[in-house]
């Protein structure tokens, strides 16, 4: 009998522990530079972070670009893989990590600024990002800040973008 009850209070205490750290998937929403729909996907240390928005609407419009510019938003998906580390009991965690990202924009070439002609414009490169991310005792939801930048290797070589966002996520 000791045992059994042993055994259930050992249950219990872990499955309370369990419920206290983060969850294992969330999906939110993010506003900055990146805006955008976020899933992300937790390990023991570790997470995917994938997101699908908009890109240069804050801080890359009417940027220049090549031979010409770009002047409106375009769309975007990053993958990201984080390595984060609790803080305050595992209510709030630190992270940084790798990834890349995939941009379609108009790009408007300075032979055509007199007609307005434009031409769409698909990039790659790598990207960096480091946030902090608060997990409410309250509710499943998170709340995060992160910043980084995105270097394009194609087809303008070592082309710079900073990224900053905030964001809410629902942890499940």
């Amino acid at each position: 009998m000791k045992k059994q009850v042993f055994t259930i209070i050992l249950l219990l205490s872990v499955v309370t522990l369990a419920s206290a750290q983060t969850q294992r998937w969330a999906i939110g929403f993010k506003l900055g530079e990146p805006t955008g729909l976020n899933l992300r996907k937790y390990g023991d240390r570790n997470a995917l972070d994938i997101t699908v928005g908009t890109y240069g609407g804050i801080l890359g419009m009417d940027r220049s670009y090549r031979n010409g510019s770009y002047r409106n938003a375009g769309v975007m998906l990053n993958a990201s893989y984080l390595w984060y580390a609790p803080l305050l009991a595992e209510r709030m965690t630190v992270y940084t990590g790798v990834g890349a990202q995939l941009n379609s924009r108009r790009y408007y070439p300075d032979r055509f600024s007199n007609v307005g002609a434009y031409t769409n414009n698909i990039s790659i490169g790598p990207s960096a990002t480091a946030g902090l991310e608060y997990f409410s005792a309250r509710s499943a939801s998170s709340y995060f800040v992160e910043g980084g930048t995105y270097v394009e290797l194609l087809p303008a070589f070592l082309f710079l973008s900073p990224q900053i966002s905030a964001g809410i996520r629902h942890n499940f």
